[in-house]
């Protein structure tokens, strides 16, 4: 099997936690088209890894199933790595779908990552953290700086703790960190998120769309593959001179320059669905579910500022992923929410875990 070791010291080593996810899917496949040798590690089997198959066979890519809290396998995957991109976590923002997730995915597989990497640290560590962290302080048109997090759900405060966890120890271990709070991403390959419930609901009533709240809710909509590109910036910048001035940690608003509405992204949709003549229902009030956020203003001032553009706007981005979605077929089934249980390894198999090099199984 191959290891983080055997990898090329003149080529950059990244590890992608979270890597056979959404966005961590179009991570992956930015840093192998930019040169680098890529260890994805996730709790889903390379079966499963759905998303990664466009990436696969590929030289440069070693898939491993791990789980995030195994502090073990991850010191052993993460040896050697320049650049660690931390997008393994609880992807669920509803409090009535998540559970215990923020503090069993999101928080403790943060701290076991960061213990990990204690011995040997990276250059940087860029970790996808949401903005709901601001809570209802993102409504506001108020710069970073004046807005600290301030979470009302139980998601955004799993973020926000996971931050902290990063923000200690960069400071007790010398690395660089970055929060990258994320908004609305959107994309192929999306399985949760306004746009995907359109589509989806379409599919299943081409007549109907019913819209929760009354469709005033405003949001920034960012496609994945500018989100991934934001995701490099940040990690490219964090060794050159635009870090200069940073803090060991530094959070940066990862969102679009504009933003449409709930009502229009259910117009695209209805518009770019085949064969549909359907109507459009609103609900009451601005917010669609306990602890919505009607309206987000957040503003990427410090990410366009390191040389980052978004190649969409809102409104395009969700045009192309309704398209991408419709182009997929329905979804597969949604991956588990909290990841099992720690094993310890069992070899030959690697189940700490199962490796994939080249697209394909070994042990």
């Amino acid at each position: 099997m191959s290891t983080p070791e055997d990898i090329p010291g003149d080529t950059p080593h990244a590890v992608v936690t979270g890597a056979a996810g959404f966005i961590g899917s179009h991570l992956v496949t930015r840093l192998l088209a930019t040169g680098h040798q890529v260890t994805a590690v996730d709790v889903a089997p390379w079966p499963t890894a759905h998303r990664l198959r466009a990436a696969a066979p590929h030289p440069d890519l070693r898939y491993h199933e791990a789980d995030l809290r195994d502090t073990r396998t991850l010191r052993q995957l993460t040896r050697g790595a320049r650049r660690v991109f931390h997008l393994g976590a609880n992807t669920e923002n509803r409090a009535d779908r998540s559970g215990r997730a923020d503090l069993d995915t999101t928080v403790a597989g943060t701290v076991a990552l960061l213990e990990a990497l204690a011995e040997h640290p990276p250059q940087c560590v860029v970790m996808t953290s949401s903005q709901l962290v601001y809570g209802d302080r993102a409504a506001h048109d108020t710069p970073q700086t004046e807005r600290p997090p301030r979470p009302t759900t139980r998601f955004g405060a799993g973020k926000a703790a996971a931050e902290a966890f990063l923000s200690a120890a960069a400071h007790e271990t010398g690395f660089r960190a970055v929060s990258a709070r994320l908004s609305n991403i959107v994309g192929a390959g999306m399985r949760r998120g306004i746009t995907h419930d359109f589509v989806n609901r379409l599919r299943q009533d081409p007549t109907r769309l019913t819209v929760l709240g009354d469709g005033s809710q405003t949001r920034s909509y960012l496609h994945a593959a500018d989100c991934a590109a934001a995701l490099t910036t940040l990690a490219e910048a964090s060794g050159d001179p635009r870090s200069a001035t940073w803090e060991a940690f530094e959070p940066f608003d990862v969102c679009n320059t504009d933003a449409t509405s709930a009502a229009d992204v259910a117009r695209i949709a209805l518009a770019e669905f085949p064969g549909t003549d359907g109507q459009i229902t609103f609900g009451a009030g601005q917010c669609g579910w306990n602890g919505d956020i009607p309206t987000l203003r957040v503003q990427p001032n410090r990410l366009l500022a390191l040389g980052w553009q978004p190649h969409l706007t809102s409104a395009q981005a969700v045009r192309r992923t309704v398209r991408e979605l419709i182009a997929e077929g329905p979804p597969e089934p949604l991956e588990p929410l909290t990841a099992p249980a720690p094993s310890r390894p069992e070899p030959p198999t690697h189940r700490h875990g199962s490796s994939a090099y080249l697209g394909q199984h070994h042990g």
